[in-house]
């Protein structure tokens, strides 16, 4: 089975785990099952940290050259 880290989309919201505990809001490593197939899909669940992604639009969204 492939093994992935996934995250939440929001860290205010706890996803439910099929053993009933909650996924760790700062990721955890998982089996990628139809379970959590399903979370990606309906947009609960992340294999990006939110914070990279956050911390990439900033970065793009300074002009060049300026500090």
């Amino acid at each position: 089975m492939n093994t992935v880290t996934l995250y939440p989309t929001d860290k205010k919201v706890k996803v439910r785990k099929p053993d009933g505990g909650h996924l760790n809001e700062n990721g955890e490593p998982v089996v990628m099952t139809a379970f959590w197939h399903r979370r990606v899909r309906d947009g609960s669940i992340t294999q990006h940290a939110p914070e990279d992604s956050i911390d990439i639009a900033k970065d793009s969204a300074k002009p060049k050259g300026s500090k």
